[in-house]
């Protein structure tokens, strides 16, 4: 009998459309039988287990009313209320079974299945044949759970078949003569339908199609097919069709590797390509590479790239892969073990806007840098530290300067804290930099000037003293905490070390705030520093309150003996003695408010110069998300001019399953919208559809204003479908 019960086991593992169940190891595993009554009819040869029969094996439990095993003709059969609980959390139900002996031959009657994520099964009947097929009679499939109040109603989609066939050897669930309903109503017929069974991860085949339209392209079609090349790695092939464009050909491989992974993207198309001045060249390639690969040496180290190249300046936007202004390509290779870090890297841009000139982008190659921070407590003091930073790098250009650089700063940091409980921090750091540069002009920024000069050697040593001190002051008033934290630091340094003949390469996106207001050198890069005596002072607020309110708050200031307006531009808030006043302020009262603002305050009339808000007001019901940008005349770059924006979001989740949403960025310097989008959506268990339509304002090119609806829909376990 054991072997029939084995078999009955496994049969009802398979009716779950679970993986094939391993008979052997059944079979070495012991079984718990127990019944109210157990019987042996030697007559006819029939082992009969009646009234609360319980079978336990590997985790499985088997309840039935009755179960009996025919010994001469090898076939066992249940029936009366029979529930399987499966290992993975599936539960079955039946009324009868019958199953020979070897599980190549059965019958299932009333069979319903509940698996563990929730998904329902049903069937009138049930038959097995061939070991590997199993075939069922007016089924039911659903993955959507049924209503808590009325669960004899039909549930949101269920697909409806008269035949449904499980091939364990394909591993393919195909139905015939079936129905998609939704709330009972059918809606969608299809003579035949067929995926893979839940125990495919992956299969080669045509994935949910794209539809849509713009001036540009058209009317368009996306197709792609997914091919599995292997287990570890696949290829997916995505051809556009479109009326305007003609056909565009993507396609994404990936690979994993046992020490890493790849991945690499691309297009290629033959179409027209408006040009500078509005003239359009017809039949041009275009095209654009996108792959990164990232793979580990050892335990220490590891190696990566990333390529990013497109064929002119608007394709990606035209054909909405990728909005980024600048594209950048870089390949590595780093090590990090215990405070040590060292890295040699290497980049290259492309850029993406009218009035970039590609062949004045630098090529860095290589940046070679090693970082180390030694072990606390060096030459017998409590906390000290030594700190060394090296770097190495060679910057080039097809078209203007070229400048070679060799970096060393390194420093002593000797944090202490007194018995008064106030906090020092001494740090005495050097800097020094030796450059080889051609093609720089003294005191210009321009990185391709006429009449260049040729090779020139220079170079800079840069000492710095700072003690900074800060003296936290607790209070707690019941419930309510609060920390005032005084804050003051002194710098020390010579002043001119940003010599003219230094060309800055990587220190032009300057930004003077509450993040770097006490930071020795406040520039991004090593080309230039921040020289000169200066004090740096401010205060912090801290408070908590409540379950969860919190608030914080703080000030500063930087005083500097001499003006250091040969590196602050005019505007940058740095420029004079006594700098800009720069500070945020955060709240945080209730769990659905939270506001944010940062600033940067003229010192002479306190005109803010700088002004960030960021605001999300309002639980799921009601939620209100909304940002406020403004610059004035910002020293740093020369890109952009006086800047202010505002975008904001609602949203309303009205009900458990729909949320609708609208969004609006506006540039209020030009009044002008910029994009503008309303969204619907409905999301549960089962279903989703989401709706957005926008519209853009954004011109260069071939790139119009563009006013677009997309649709996107997904069922469960089928797939999904989108188009806009």
């Amino acid at each position: 009998m054991a072997a029939a019960l084995y078999a009955l086991l496994a049969a009802f593992g398979d009716a779950a459309l679970a993986q094939d169940v391993n008979i052997e190891a059944l079979e070495n595993t012991p079984a718990l039988i127990t019944a109210d009554e157990l019987t042996y009819d030697e007559e006819n040869g029939l082992v009969i287990a009646r009234g609360n029969v319980e079978i336990s094996q590997s985790d499985r439990v088997l309840l039935a009313d009755e179960v009996t095993y025919d010994i001469n003709q090898d076939i066992v059969t249940a029936e009366g209320n029979i529930t399987l609980v499966e290992p993975s959390g599936d539960t079955v139900f039946a009324d009868f079974v019958e199953l020979t002996g070897d599980l190549r031959e059965g019958f299932i009657r009333d069979i319903r299945i509940l698996m563990a994520d929730k998904t329902r099964i049903a069937a009138a009947s049930g038959t097995r044949t061939g070991g590997n097929r199993t075939e069922f009679s007016k089924g039911v499939f659903s993955p959507c759970e049924l209503c808590r109040d009325d669960p004899t109603r039909a549930p949101l989609w269920q697909i409806k078949a008269a035949e449904v066939i499980h091939d364990q050897e394909a591993k393919d669930v195909i139905y015939y003569d079936a129905w998609l309903e939704f709330f009972g109503i059918p809606v969608l017929y299809t003579p035949y339908l067929e995926h893979p069974d839940p125990t495919v991860d992956r299969r080669s085949g045509f994935l949910a199609p794209t539809v849509g339209s713009s001036d540009f392209l058209g009317y368009a079609l996306e197709v792609p097919y997914f091919w599995v090349l292997d287990d570890d790695k696949d290829l997916t092939v995505a051809p556009i069709l479109s009326t305007e464009q003609g056909v565009n050909l993507t396609g994404e491989y990936r690979q994993l590797f046992t020490d890493g992974e790849l991945r690499a993207a691309g297009s290629a198309t033959i179409a027209d390509r408006e040009e500078s001045g509005g003239n359009v060249a017809k039949d041009r390639f275009r095209g654009h590479i996108d792959a990164e690969g990232q793979f580990e040496l050892d335990q220490t180290w590891r190696w990566g790239f990333e390529a990013k190249r497109s064929s002119d300046d608007t394709y990606l936007r035209a054909y909405d892969f990728d909005s980024s202004r600048t594209l950048t390509s870089t390949a590595y290779l780093e090590g990090l073990k215990g405070r040590n870090y060292a890295a040699v890297r290497g980049f290259a841009y492309q850029g993406q806007r009218s009035s970039d000139r590609n062949n004045e982008l630098p090529i860095v190659a290589p940046l070679a840098e090693y970082d180390f921070v030694s072990e606390p407590n060096l030459f017998g003091l409590p906390g000290g530290y030594i700190t060394a930073d090296t770097s190495l790098m060679a910057l080039t250009r097809i078209e203007g300067r070229d400048s070679r650089r060799l970096s060393f700063v390194g420093g002593y940091h000797l944090p202490y804290t007194s018995p008064l409980g106030d906090i020092y921090e001494v740090t005495a750091q050097v800097q020094a930099d030796g450059y080889w540069t051609h093609g720089v002009v003294p005191g210009s920024s321009s990185v391709n000037p006429s009449n260049a000069p040729g090779g020139e050697t220079t170079g800079r040593v840069f000492p710095q003293f700072a003690v900074k001190w800060r003296y936290p002051w607790v209070r707690q008033d019941g419930s309510f905490r609060q920390v005032v934290e005084p804050i003051v630091q002194a710098v020390l340094a010579p002043n001119g070390s940003n010599p003219s003949e230094i060309p800055n390469e990587d220190s032009q996106d300057f930004e003077f705030d509450d993040t770097n207001l006490f930071k020795l050198n406040r520039f991004a890069g090593h080309d230039r520093v921040d020289s000169g005596t200066r004090f740096d002072y401010g205060i912090k607020w801290t408070g908590a309150f409540g379950e969860s309110g919190s608030a914080g708050a703080f000030i500063g200031q930087s005083y500097r003996l001499n003006e250091n307006r040969d590196v602050f531009a005019e505007g940058s808030g740095l420029e004079d003695k006594f700098s800009d006043i720069v500070g945020r302020v955060q709240v945080k009262p209730l769990k659905d408010l939270d506001l944010l603002y940062r600033f940067r305050l003229d010192k002479d009339d306190l005109n803010a110069q700088r002004s960030e808000l960021d605001a999300n007001i309002g639980p799921p019901a009601l939620n209100l998300d909304l940002s406020y940008f403004f610059i004035n005349k910002d020293g740093g770059t020369d890109e952009f001019g006086d800047r202010e924006e505002i975008r904001f979001g609602i949203s309303s989740r009205i009900s458990e399953n729909w949320t609708v949403g609208f969004s609006h960025r506006r540039d209020l310097i030009s009044d002008q919208s910029l994009r503008s989008a309303i969204s619907l959506a409905y999301q549960d268990e089962c279903f989703l559809i989401e709706g957005v339509a926008q519209r853009s304002n954004y011109r260069d090119r071939d790139i119009e204003d563009d006013d677009s609806i997309f649709v996107r829909v997904v069922f469960r376990h089928l797939g999904e479908a989108s188009g806009g």
